[in-house]
């Protein structure tokens, strides 16, 4: 097994999240590639996200502020540079999601942090969640990327991240920030020390050395504006109203639909669910069929999908507005 490691210099979200696409899809076999990058001042949205629904836009526009799109499920966070995103790519044969949280946690628990993994892939410290970790699949290979808090401006998450209620309520919290804390205001450290002991630490629990490399001359900056055009920050549909909106314990739901003489002509299932293929595989399966809730619970039954059982339930307790 080979170990590689990569920083950005570069602060640009689009840039650094075309450089993760495509350090994944130019992953060698059995090779684990570890990225180290940060974003200024960007809000940055899980694959399946709206981001009308999840972003004070006007406001983050009005402060010169970058919204960015990743290819993982999950939910909306504030990055600025008191944040270090860290990335794990990987084949079948070497990506191993316990293992990787255990670099991070072992990491901030040999600088002094009581750090522990917690049920929904955070890591937490006292009680608090100072990392947020997400993943995205594609043709065997694997990527695991996440957040490390040490000096963030907590107060921008208020400002720009428009939270569902419903989703505080479920996690008994007043505000994103009330559940979130800096590794400063525990133990004071630098992003350059955190870098350097997260390095160590992955050739420790690894066993392996690892090589420093340059960003691949093959990187073609043009990949960028895939992550930069309208189309794929803000995703658009004219035509389509929101009928449903839910929050269970995989995540939030927004349900929007374009009905047409009584069919479903189209519709998008926004989520912050972890899974990044299971709302695609809900719009498949209602599109074309009567707008009205029975014809979409015998849609969603058809599945077969425990997590889809809960949507069903909803849909039963809460109804549908078509």
């Amino acid at each position: 097994m080979k170990l590689e490691y990569y920083t950005s210099l570069n602060h640009n979200p689009h840039y650094n999240l075309a450089l993760e696409k495509h350090l994944m899809e130019s992953c060698p076999e059995a090779t684990i590639r570890f990225y180290l990058w940060q974003n200024e001042h960007t809000v940055v949205i899980g694959k399946n996200q709206s981001a009308q629904s999840e972003v004070h836009l006007k406001k983050l526009k009005e402060d010169k502020g970058s919204l960015a799109r990743r290819t993982s499920g999950g939910g909306a966070v504030y990055h600025d540079l008191g944040n270090l995103n860290f990335t794990f790519i990987g084949d079948d044969s070497v990506f191993d999601i316990p293992k990787q949280m255990q670099v991070i946690a072992q990491a901030l628990c040999d600088l002094g942090y009581n750090a522990q993994v917690n049920g929904r892939n955070d890591i937490e410290v006292d009680g608090a969640k100072v990392s947020g970790n997400a993943f995205a699949h594609q043709s065997g290979m694997h990527l695991h990327h996440g957040t490390l808090l040490v000096n963030v401006d907590k107060a921008k998450l208020g400002l720009y991240l428009n939270v569902n209620p419903k989703k505080l309520k479920r996690k008994n919290v007043a505000s994103v920030a009330a559940r979130i804390a800096n590794l400063n205001e525990i133990i004071p450290i630098t992003i350059d020390q955190l870098k350097t002991h997260l390095f160590d630490t992955m050739e420790k629990v690894y066993q392996v050395r690892a090589q420093f490399c340059n960003i691949p001359f093959s990187f073609d900056p043009l990949l960028v504006e895939a992550f930069s055009n309208e189309t794929w920050l803000y995703n658009l549909h004219r035509n389509e109203k929101v009928v449903f909106s839910e929050c269970f314990d995989f995540g939030c739901v927004e349900w929007q639909m374009d009905v047409h003489n009584g069919l479903i002509r189209d519709n998008h299932l926004y989520t912050d669910a972890m899974d990044t293929e299971w709302s695609r595989k809900i719009e498949s399966c209602v599109l074309g069929i009567e707008a009205n809730e029975a014809e979409l619970i015998k849609a969603l039954s058809r599945l077969n999908d425990p997590t889809v059982s809960d949507l069903i339930q909803a849909l039963h307790d809460q109804g549908i507005t078509l």
